[in-house]
């Protein structure tokens, strides 16, 4: 599965959001893509390297699936973990 969790780091960095993807000549449904990890043509993502003045390996990884799925679900995990912490201290 390609991610893009790379890409979503250079927005970042450069203080710019999904949207902004707009100005390297791509449709303006495209960037959601990204953000979601959907498939996206070649061609696109040269429009957005040649944009960002960046290389392919830059914006994305290859990752197993389960790899991915392990990743959510700990990430998940996380966010539980410190909700139930916040509810545990709002009870003290």
């Amino acid at each position: 599965m390609i991610v893009y969790y790379k890409l979503a780091n250079i927005l970042k960095e450069r203080k710019m959001q999904w949207k902004d993807l707009c100005n390297a000549g791509i449709s303006v449904n495209t960037p959601q893509k990204f953000s979601q990890n959907k498939n996206v043509s070649s061609d696109t993502i040269d429009k957005v390297c040649k944009y960002l003045k960046v290389q392919p390996g830059e914006i994305m990884e290859y990752i197993d699936e389960s790899e991915q799925q392990e990743k959510e679900i700990q990430s998940q995990i996380e966010v539980l973990q410190k909700q139930l912490a916040e509810v545990r201290a709002n009870k003290k």
